[in-house]
């Protein structure tokens, strides 16, 4: 009752948000500052795109494509493209007058240039296993770019969406394998970087010459913060103008009209939680002891731990009502009996088992929830909590039992499903399939889901890979949840998508302005 309750109020709070929102007219000039969870941690855009680095590089750097709400396709760097009648070449024309934030003008050779450095398994780059079905990028001319398939891809170029595949940035600005740098290279989106002291800002200003719309605000100031409650304090006294990742209990009070001056908003799946195992090593090895984890384990409550009321239990990777959200797959339904019954089976006596958990108050609370819940069952849990940094390089080593894992959905299964799940020459390193699950029928699955194009075929593939996958316990799907940006009340345009984007094709910062009457 209490989570109805606080959903109502939310949703007439939006629709308030909204309707006044279309009454005002845009300004233009002023500085935006932003209070973010965390500093910057590398500054190459091609390596280590997830969570609020990506976020930051979406305002800088831009993919091939754009993906609108409701997941279409839509022109971005690329104003059109043509498709082979056998589904294995894609023929791309560029838009002309892209200018790099040196000035330089966009060519197809700079496209092919991050094409092939994020192929090149020396430079760790995050895109690498999504361009698995690439098999080469071809320059037509300067404004046209072809793409050789390996096979037929149905979902190929929803993958070219996201600046976590590739960015374009210019011919040779990266050298091979170095992933740490001091400044970002060049690149095409509305925001261009100035500066970067670390721990204290991150300075990026309006770039006149984007080929888009243009930015709003005349610069932006990005501070570290990591107590979400000392974010939201910052923007309550007028120390920042909006803040990424406010707290729940907060959200709330504002909901419901005790907190003045504040607005917010929403990104209902931002935040997905999984329990994922290394299943490569001793104890998780064992579906058994896998699949006692998943029976003592209560969804809810565990949500309930993390997101201060909010949150929606799933058993897949894409929420219920979903397009390829897969229904009457049974899962493993909370029962500690069941769950004692199989540890005694897989011959656990007892001894200490760690699990992995990224040092955030939702996951600290989560992991302590769990802990509770696994101790009912007779499972002796140890919490490793690490800083981000070192959580990251564990999981990349494999040097874990289990953790708390979060990710995402993407409009296309197979990369959804895909990044977790694949072999691929790039397992060794972990560096998107961190369980070290490694199934050869696994990996044909999902080949067969990439290059199948009947729809409805493709259900039937997603079906059988989702069932394997709760079967074995590979990974334990928890649920989502939601993520606030909370602004100032003269903070006008910005919106969010369901990924809490700072930036998205179509809002967010690059459409935000300042009311200075208010």
């Amino acid at each position: 009752m209490r989570r109805y309750i606080l959903v109502s109020f939310l949703w007439i709070f939006l629709l308030g948000f909204v309707q006044a929102g279309l009454a005002d007219e845009p300004k233009r000039g002023g500085t935006l500052k932003m209070a973010i969870r965390k500093d910057v941690d590398i500054m190459n855009p091609l390596v280590g795109t997830k969570s609020t680095d990506g976020r930051i590089r979406e305002t800088m750097f831009e993919p091939l494509l754009g993906i609108d709400l409701a997941g279409k396709v839509q022109p971005n760097l690329a104003e059109s493209w043509e498709m082979s009648k056998d589904g294995k070449v894609y023929t791309f024309k560029l838009r002309r007058g892209v200018k790099f934030h040196n000035g330089r003008e966009m060519t197809a050779d700079d496209v092919k240039f991050s094409i092939d450095y994020t192929l090149n398994p020396k430079n760790g780059a995050y895109g690498y296993t999504r361009l698995a079905l690439l098999d080469r990028a071809e320059i037509v001319d300067k404004h046209t770019l072809r793409m050789h398939l390996k096979k037929a891809g149905p979902g190929f170029l929803s993958v070219l969406t996201n600046i976590q595949t590739f960015s374009v940035i210019p011919k040779e600005s990266l050298p091979e394998g170095i992933e740490k740098l001091d400044q970002y290279p060049p690149g095409t989106g509305p925001f261009r970087f100035v500066e970067w002291k670390p721990a204290q800002r991150l300075v990026l200003e309006r770039f006149d010459d984007y080929w888009g719309p243009k930015a709003f605000v005349d610069k932006m100031i990005l501070r570290p913060v990591r107590d979400a409650t000392v974010r939201f304090t910052a923007l309550r006294t007028g120390d920042v103008d909006i803040i990424e990742r406010a707290p729940l209990e907060w959200i709330e009070q504002v909901a419901k009209g005790k907190v003045k001056g504040v607005q917010f908003a929403v990104a209902t799946h931002a935040e997905f939680r999984s329990v994922e195992f290394n299943v490569a090593a001793p104890p998780f090895d064992s579906k058994k002891m896998r699949l006692a984890v998943a029976h003592a384990v209560n969804k809810k409550q565990l949500l309930q731990a993390g997101f201060f009321g909010f949150g929606d239990p799933t058993d897949q990777k894409y929420p219920k009502g979903h397009t390829w959200y897969i229904d009457n797959v049974p899962a493993p339904e909370y029962n500690p009996d069941k769950a004692r019954a199989l540890l005694k089976e897989a011959g656990y006596k007892g001894e200490p088992i760690v699990m992995l958990v990224q040092q955030s108050a939702a996951r600290e609370g989560e992991a302590a929830m769990m802990q509770a819940q696994l101790k009912k069952v007779g499972i002796n849990l140890k919490l490793n909590m690490v800083g981000r940094g070192v959580y990251h390089a564990l999981l990349r080593k494999g040097k874990y039992s289990f953790h708390l894992g979060g990710g995402s959905f993407y409009p296309d299964p197979a990369l959804t499903y895909g990044s977790d799940l694949r072999c691929g020459p790039n397992l060794k390193k972990r560096s998107n399939n961190t369980s070290g699950f490694c199934r050869k029928s696994m990996d044909a699955l999902i080949d067969k889901l990439e290059t199948e194009m009947d729809q409805s075929k493709r259900k039937q593939l997603l079906k059988q890979m989702v069932q394997e996958v709760v079967d074995d316990v590979i990974i334990l799907y928890v649920g989502f949840g939601p993520q606030f940006h909370a602004f100032r009340d003269n903070i006008k345009g910005f919106t969010t998508d369901s990924d809490a984007a700072f930036r998205w094709w179509g809002g967010g910062l690059s459409h935000t302005w300042i009311d200075k009457n208010r």
